[in-house]
């Protein structure tokens, strides 16, 4: 290791260091030595502790004074006891030893004193911001070293990071310059110069060799590296660097954030301890801190708690402040921000300490594309190179070998899913979990808390949830109220045994009582409901919504009614709550002893004593009371006679009917349907869930409704013979299904349920519901494809007409439509006419935002993808209408072989069925001769000229006629958008379509392998196949692949020669260059923050016709030429108005385009387009072009000047236009935008 001080060469590295070093130090390492070597002298970084130098100078002791002053004198004296630390520190104490002790005693007096100024300056600077960097600093210095000393430990396990050529060098001549610097009176540092200077001096061939020792030390190091790696030493190690580096980050959030929070309050013994610390000082002179501290502490001890009072006071009332702070800065933002922050920092650290080891996710197609072909990649980068290459190669890809990556792919990927799938039943993956709960649920708790005292300490107080609460809320405040003194604070224990005790005098009182506590209760809650609701309506509501869901933690909801919540059952059916009560409906009245109580609550303290009045009340004033409740009966029953005809009642009686026995049918399958067998599958289902897998692994490109279509074909072109094992499987299921249902039937629960079920008959769901539901999905079935297309959000609503808008002003009266409808019907002329006024209001408003939303880009896109729906459904309704009789088409040679010896295959191999037999089938047709296949092929073909001959004379019947006829006039509509959309793709292709006459690319060997051998499976086993072949088995396919590929090589320089090559690769080169320069355009002058061309500014006579054009009216032709005339009759004096203003136009224009032009886009594409258009140029110079006549100088306009053409660009047009448009026929590509003269036409090249 180099000696301390010592410089080095860039890229050194000491044996003793580890690859596991910090980079920080590494690198700060490296640029020290790269300085050093250059010659330059480095920033030499401080060492050790940090020091304030903001902190008020703490004053030196009496020893502290004397070896001060000593130190220097002593080193000079004798040099070597620098060195030696324990030999200084004994002539140190000789020293201090020398020293009187008057003296000594005059010192310490003096250091008290200073030290009685100091420590006040001390605690004011602990306060300060000053204070807190600091001490920020000082931390990250102790994780640093934390961290250093960790890395430190793993290097002393982990092998030793090979040095570089110099470092081997260095480590050759270290020891003799070494002795040459000593002897010459040098320091440490001067060793590493001298190294330096020395291996300057080094030949290169001899930098070589030492280079080249490095790198076989290198490749070691790798080996070595890559199986510590594995170890559990290494594991150890990244968790415990995980934990570390979490723990550090938490700590750094922490201080930054609590910067800004309260300080702790001083405990009594704190204070206590500041107001006698100076008396114990005085009493024990000379005492240690620590021994000072004891003395305060056992002093407090021995306070008696009347003396400690005072301070206890003092220290409660800090809290208290401290508390209340405490919560002003938790209401903060910035403490919001900290929890997700440490949240996101603990789910970090607990990924990293846990996560490391689970299986890494298998690569994607493209990149498994990728690797395969990693060796045609072409080094470098850009158009053609590298990973662009790569892109462009896997765009042209065949299907089958996509196809087979693909199920290479599927495979891994179920590998992958295997492994997930064991490592998530270990303990590292429990750990996990359990851990990130615990995160989770911290985060949340803490969240809850700052919400609430956000939000929720300001909203209104919750009433007492049940009656009996009211009782003891009441009971609580008569105690308080007879008793003068503040109410103690009860323990838990107290208040419990309190609880029990007023719930003994609860169960004693009668049922009236309670109903009087039930009313109260319910008025509370109303009362609060009300009140919630406001509080709710405020904006402060809102901003709690917000920052609950950005700290994703439940909100709490104010109004929850337990009551009106649905409830779940054990199977998963739902009780639907009873319908709200209407404000019509009449209550029943009290009893005679209700309204005794009503009446005498108020005359008693407590109303345990009301049965106890009754009892002894006399028969007169029962009497009383009796009548006066017989009375509200009397009235409760008419009006209850009243409520149920009208429709209100009507209404209300229905829903609960209803809802009773939806109750009454959920609670009894719940009850009585357990054990009932479930209904068995049938054979289609039973045949595809068995052959799934197979189909799956064989087209894994397929999924979903497109595999159960596949699945139900296959089914379908199963003979009878073929269909039967499964149809025998279903049969006995549901053979077995039926005498389970009968036992059941016959059980307890099932004749219970059916008694229930027989009682409720009408109870049964609705024949119109079922009738709806079979009549959509008949509709459905009837027409393929007309799925709905769902409204964009931001499509206006549509408004409600008249009628509804009364409907809505008259909802919660009760009424039912046609009672609405009779009742808007007699409206008079002017409240009507009101409606119907507002209706158009509305329907004109939605016309104007319906007509604004459809040129947006949503409404664009919604109306295409209507079109485009409607299309589908109409040629989906005419396939099912039209093509029913279409001929299918028939299976070729190698289907009919298939299906042919299918059933022998199976009969021989009872272990495998339907597709599993492929793979012999494909063998064994690729056993078969030329002459055997050509039979199958030969009955292939004549149901192939057999269906086309059926198809030929299906196209001439009526119904494909009609069919084709819908489908041309569908795509006629979007024909000529089809057009315009196709000559844009043109212009903007990368490059001609590819002539029929170009040669193709040939397969490589292995792809001739698989074409000239189907069925060997996926990828994976093709490859292995191909591998078994051995370089023999290979040299057919390579040989075959060898002479294509120099067949290939010479058809393309024969089609080079040709008129189709030159013009295809010249049409090829030129696309590719126009698509290189849009693609620089869009990135270098496109962007949002690139620069944009100035719009050229309008001449004197186009600022003239702005003006003035709003004045005229007629034709188009006629406003020209009125404007025309009147610019020519136009005083001088009067033009020279506009033509000043035009100047001016033009002078900002041109400090535009001079600054658009000085900017870094333009530069650099300008210099693109210049170097392209010079590799572009002819070899052959050019004939010299005549001189350019010079511009004529134009004169000033006289009274008929600009009528004539161009008069946009004459009397008032800018000076030079002649020149401009010369220099743009001379070369169009001279500028960016493709002219330098009219922004009009500057967009004409970059499209």
């Amino acid at each position: 290791m180099a000696d301390e001080g010592e410089a080095a060469m860039p890229g050194e590295a000491e044996a003793s260091e580890s690859a596991t070093v910090p980079m920080d130090v590494e690198r700060a390492a490296v640029e020290s030595h790269a300085t050093a070597a250059e010659g330059g002298e480095p920033e030499k970084k401080k060492r050790g502790k940090p020091k304030d130098a903001n902190a008020p100078p703490k004053p030196k002791n009496a020893f502290q004074q004397v070896t001060g002053a000593a130190r220097a004198r002593i080193k000079e004296e004798n040099p070597e006891l620098a060195k030696d630390l324990k030999a200084m520190g004994e002539a140190m104490k000789a020293e201090w030893d020398k020293v009187p002790q008057e003296q000594k005693d005059e010192m310490q007096a003096a250091y008290e004193k200073e030290m009685e100024i100091w420590r006040p300056k001390w605690e004011a600077y602990k306060q300060t911001d000053s204070y807190k960097e600091f001490c920020d600093v000082k931390q990250d210095w102790l994780d640093g070293r934390e961290k250093k000393k960790l890395f430190k430990a793993h290097a002393k396990q982990a092998p030793k990071k090979p040095k570089s050529g110099y470092g081997i060098f260095a480590g050759e001549i270290r020891d003799r310059v070494k002795e040459e610097v000593m002897s010459a009176g040098g320091g440490m540092g001067d060793i590493g110069v001298k190294i330096a200077a020395e291996w300057a001096e080094v030949p290169e061939t001899k930098k070589a060799e030492y280079a080249e020792m490095a790198q076989r030390e290198k490749e070691q190091f790798d080996v070595a590296y890559s199986a510590h790696k594995k170890t559990d030493i290494y594991k150890k190690f990244q968790e415990d660097k995980a934990k570390m580096e979490g723990r550090h980050k938490l700590k750094k959030l922490e201080r930054s954030v609590f910067k800004q929070a309260p300080a702790k309050p001083k405990s009594a013994f704190s204070i206590f301890k500041a107001a006698v610390l100076k008396q114990v000082m005085e009493e024990n002179k000379g005492a240690a801190a620590g021994e000072l501290s004891k003395k305060v502490g056992d002093k407090w001890k021995a306070t008696p708690p009347e003396e400690r009072a005072p301070f206890e006071k003092q220290a409660d009332a800090l809290k208290q402040e401290y508390l209340q702070k405490m919560k002003e800065f938790k209401k903060d933002t910035t403490y919001s921000k900290f929890l997700m922050q440490r949240h996101l920092v603990r789910s970090r650290e607990n990924r990293s300490v846990f996560l490391r080891e689970a299986p890494k996710k298998p690569k994607s197609v493209f990149s498994l594309y990728k690797e395969a072909h990693k060796e045609e990649v072409p080094a470098g980068k850009g158009q053609g190179k590298g990973m662009n290459w790569v892109k462009s190669k896997y765009q042209t890809v065949e299907q089958d070998e996509k196809a087979k990556i693909e199920a290479m792919q599927n495979e891994l990927k179920q590998k992958y899913e295997e492994e997930m799938q064991n490592w998530k039943s270990g303990e590292k993956f429990k750990e996990f979990q359990k851990n990130e709960a615990k995160i989770k649920r911290e985060m949340q708790n803490e969240a809850m808390k700052v919400m609430t005292l956000k939000f929720l300490d300001d909203a209104p107080q919750q009433p007492p949830k049940t009656p009996f609460a009211v009782f003891l809320g009441e009971k609580r405040k008569a105690i308080q109220a007879g008793d003068d003194d503040p109410p103690a604070k009860k323990s838990r224990k107290a208040l419990k045994d309190e609880v029990v005790k007023y719930q003994e005098e609860w169960k004693k009182l009668d049922k009236d009582l309670k109903s009087e506590y039930e009313d109260k209760h319910k008025e509370l809650t109303k009362t609060w409901q009300e009140r919630a609701k406001e509080y709710m309506a405020q904006p402060r509501w809102k901003e709690y919504m917000e920052e609950a869901k950005a700290l994703k933690v439940p909100v709490k909801s104010l109004l929850s009614d337990k009551k009106q919540s649905i409830k779940k059952l054990k199977n998963g059916m739902k009780l639907a709550a009873l319908p709200d009560k209407p404000e019509g409906m009449p209550v029943k009245p009290p009893g005679a002893y209700k309204l005794f109580l009503q009446a005498k609550k108020s005359e008693v303290e407590d109303v345990s004593k009301l049965p106890a009045l009754w009892e002894g009340a006399s028969t007169e004033e029962k009497q009383k009371y009796e009548e006066d409740a017989k009375q509200l009966l009397t009235k409760y029953e008419e009006a209850v006679r009243v409520f149920e005809q009208s429709e209100e009642g009507k209404e209300y009686l229905k829903k609960t009917k209803q809802v009773k026995k939806s109750r009454t049918i959920a609670i009894a399958k719940n009850k009585y349907l357990t054990g009932v067998p479930k209904k068995p599958e049938s054979a289609v289902i039973i045949y595809i869930k068995s052959t799934m897998k197979d189909v799956k692994k064989e087209r894994p490109d397929i999924r979903g409704a497109e595999l159960t279509k596949v699945l139900k074909d296959k089914w379908s072109a199963l003979d009878d013979s073929e269909k039967q094992p499964w149809k025998d499987k279903a049969a006995a299921a549901e053979q077995d299904y039926q005498e389970k249902l009968k036992e059941w039937k016959s059980s307890q629960n099932g004749q219970q349920y059916s008694k229930i079920m027989k009682s409720l008959s009408k109870m049964a769901r609705p024949k119109g519901k079922l009738k709806a539901k079979a009549k959509a999905k008949a509709k459905a079935k009837a027409k393929p494809g007309s799925e709905g297309l769902k409204k964009p959000d931001s499509m206006p609503s549509k408004p409600v007409d008249a009628f509804k808008a009364f409907c809505k002003d008259q909802a919660g009266k009760g009424k039912n439509l046609a009672a609405m409808a009779n009742d808007f019907k007699a409206l008079e002329g002017e409240e009507k006419e009101r409606y119907v006024n507002e209706a158009k209001e509305r329907a004109q408003k939605y016309q104007e935002e319906m007509d604004a939303w459809q040129k947006s880009a949503d409404g664009k896109r919604y109306a295409r993808e209507a079109k485009l729906l409607k299309k589908r459904k109409h040629i989906a309704m005419a396939k099912e209408k039209y093509l029913k009789d279409e001929p299918k088409k028939p299976p070729s040679g190698l289907q009919l072989f298939f299906q042919d010896r299918r059933p022998g295959v199976m009969k021989e191999n009872p272990g495998i069925k339907g597709l599993a037999c492929n793979p012999k089938l494909a063998e064994m047709w690729k056993n078969l001769s030329d002459e055997e296949k050509k039979v199958w092929n030969d009955k292939a073909s004549q149901d192939l000229e057999e269906y086309e001959k059926k198809t030929q004379e299906f196209k001439s019947s009526a119904d494909y006629k009609k069919y084709a006829s819908i489908v041309n006039r569908m795509e006629a509509k979007s024909k000529a958008k089809a057009a315009k959309k196709d000559a844009k793709k043109k212009a903007a292709a990368v490059g001609p379509a590819p002539p029929s006459n170009l040669p193709k690319k040939p397969h490589k060997p292995m792809n001739l392998f698989m074409e000239q051998n189907p069925g060997l499976g996926g990828l994976g086993a093709a490859a292995k196949k191909w591998s078994e072949l051995g370089a023999d088995g290979q040299k057919k396919y390579v040989d075959e692949a060898r002479e294509k590929q120099l067949e290939y090589e010479k058809n393309m320089e024969e089609f080079r020669k040709t008129a189709d090559g030159k013009k295809y690769f010249r049409l090829k080169e030129a696309a590719e260059k126009k698509n290189k320069l849009q693609q620089a355009k869009a990135k270098l002058l496109g962007g949002e923050g690139a620069p944009k061309e100035p719009k050229m500014p309008p001449s004197a006579y186009q600022i003239y016709v702005q003006d003035k054009r709003p004045t005229m009216t007629g034709s188009v032709g006629e406003v020209a030429k009125q404007l025309s005339t009147s610019w020519a009759a136009l005083a001088q004096e009067e033009k020279s108005s506009f033509e000043n203003k035009a100047k001016e136009l033009k002078e900002q224009y041109d400090q535009d385009i001079a600054a658009f032009k000085s900017s870094d886009g333009f530069k650099k594409f300008d210099k693109l387009q210049k170097s392209m258009n010079k590799k572009n140029a002819p070899k052959k110079a050019a004939k010299p072009k005549k001189e350019a006549k010079p511009a004529r100088p134009v004169k000033e306009p006289k009274a008929k000047a600009g009528g004539g053409k161009g008069r946009g660009r004459g009397a008032g047009a800018r000076p030079g236009a002649a020149a401009a448009k010369a220099a743009k026929a001379a070369s169009s590509d001279s500028d960016v935008m493709g002219s330098d003269s009219d922004s009009s036409d500057s967009s004409s090249d970059s499209d």
